[in-house]
C-alpha cells in the first residue's frame, strides 16, 4: 500500500511540475500497433494533448518521418487547460516486419514542443520476391532491407534486428558476409538454394564505456559465389547510458527548433540556445558535429534548473548539416537539431 501511495504521490508532482511550468503534454508519447497484416489495410491511434500552458496553444504544422503516416490534428488554438485529439494513421503498404515511425508536433513559433513514436510489426500479403523484397545486393539476390536503425543501445547492452534474402535464380548460391566493425556482428547463411529465403541476423554490442556517447555508421559487405556483390547494407545505432526517468529528471529544451548559418568573416555561424526546464542538472554528455564543424560547447557542461546556455557552431562551408546532443534528460536523452 505505501508504495503504492508513493507512486501516486510521485504521479501527481510530475502533474503538477508540468502544469506549473505550462508546457503542452500528451497522454502517450509512443503507441505500439503489435501485429498487423498488410492487407488489412490502415490502422490509427488517438493521443490526447492537454495545453497546461496560461495562452491558447496552436499547432503550426507536424511532421512525419515518413509518407505512409498521416496525422489529423485541430487547426484551430486549444484553449489553456482544454485538450483536443490528434489522430495518427498508418499506411502498412509495402513494409515487412518491424517498423518505426515518429511525428514531430511543431507550436506557432515553429518549436518542435513534442514528438510521438509508432511502431508495429508487419505480416506482408503473399507477393513473389520480387514484390516484396525492392533492393539488390546482386543478380538474383534480393534483400528486404538495406538501411536497418537500430536505434538506442545502451552501454553493455546488445540488441538484434534480422532481414530477409532471396535467391531469385534457378540455381544455388554460396553466400559469406562480414563487418569491419567490432560492435557489429553478422550471421549469414552459407548458401541458398533456388527461390529459398532466410534470414541475417545482425548484432549490436554497444561498448561498456559509460563516458562513450556517439552514433555509430557500420557496412555490411557480402560475397556472392566467391565475388564482391553490388551492394551492401548500412546499419547505425546509438550508443548511450540509461537515464532513470523520475518527476525529478532533468528536462532540455532548445530554442530554436532549428540553427540558421550565418556568414562570418570567411566562416559561416549558427547559434541556438539550450535551457534546463527540469529540477534536476542536466548535463551535456556529448554534441556530436559533422567533420569541419566545432562548438563552444564541451562534454560534461552542467545547467541547473531554469539555466540557459547559448551554444554556438562554425562551419566551414554554408552546406546544411544535423548535430546530435546527448544529455541526461530521459525522455529524449538524443536530439537532433538540423543547421541550414
Amino acid at each position: 500500500m505505501l508504495r503504492l501511495l508513493f507512486v501516486i504521490a510521485s504521479l501527481c508532482s510530475l502533474h503538477s511540475l508540468c502544469a506549473m511550468e505550462g508546457d503542452p503534454v500528451f497522454d502517450l508519447y509512443e503507441w505500439n500497433f503489435g501485429k498487423i497484416y498488410e492487407g488489412d489495410g490502415m490502422v490509427s491511434h488517438t493521443f490526447t494533448l492537454t495545453n497546461n500552458g496560461k495562452k491558447d496553444l496552436l499547432i503550426s504544422k507536424v511532421v512525419p518521418s515518413c509518407s505512409c503516416v498521416s496525422v489529423d490534428y485541430p487547426r484551430n488554438p486549444i484553449k489553456a487547460g482544454g485538450s483536443e485529439a490528434l489522430t495518427v494513421s498508418f499506411s502498412p503498404s509495402g513494409a515487412v516486419g518491424p517498423v518505426f515511425r515518429s511525428i514531430e508536433v511543431f507550436n506557432a513559433d515553429n518549436e518542435c514542443f513534442g514528438t510521438l513514436e509508432i511502431s508495429a510489426d508487419v505480416t506482408p500479403v503473399d507477393r513473389s520476391i520480387q514484390e516484396r523484397y525492392h533492393n539488390t545486393l546482386a543478380d538474383f539476390l534480393y534483400v528486404s532491407l538495406v538501411k536497418i536503425p537500430f536505434g538506442y543501445v545502451y552501454h553493455g547492452e546488445q540488441k538484434t534486428k534480422a532481414v530477409m534474402i532471396a535467391n531469385t535464380s534457378s540455381q544455388p548460391m554460396k553466400l559469406e558476409a562480414a563487418s569491419q566493425s567490432s560492435h557489429l556482428s553478422v550471421v549469414c547463411p552459407d548458401h541458398l538454394e533456388p527461390n529459398e529465403e532466410r534470414e541475417v541476423v545482425l548484432t549490436y554490442t554497444s561498448p561498456d564505456d559509460r563516458s562513450l556517447f556517439s552514433t555509430f555508421v557500420d557496412t555490411v559487405t557480402f560475397m556472392v559465389n566467391g565475388q564482391p556483390a553490388r551492394g551492401s547494407l548500412t546499419t547505425n545505432m546509438i550508443c548511450l547510458a540509461k537515464t532513470e526517468d523520475t518527476p525529478d529528471a532533468a528536462i532540455l529544451r532548445t530554442y530554436p527548433s532549428y540553427g540558421q548559418l550565418k556568414k562570418s568573416k570567411s566562416r559561416y555561424t549558427a547559434r541556438f540556445d539550450i535551457f534546463n526546464d527540469g529540477p534536476s542538472t542536466l548535463v551535456v554528455h556529448a554534441l556530436e558535429t559533422p567533420q569541419g564543424v566545432s562548438t563552444n560547447i564541451k562534454a560534461g557542461r552542467e545547467l541547473r534548473q531554469g539555466e540557459r546556455f547559448e551554444v554556438l557552431l562554425t562551419a566551414d562551408s554554408p552546406t546544411p548539416f544535423r548535430i546530435s546532443l546527448f544529455t541526461n534528460d530521459p525522455k529524449r536523452p538524443v536530439k537532433e537539431i538540423d543547421i541550414h
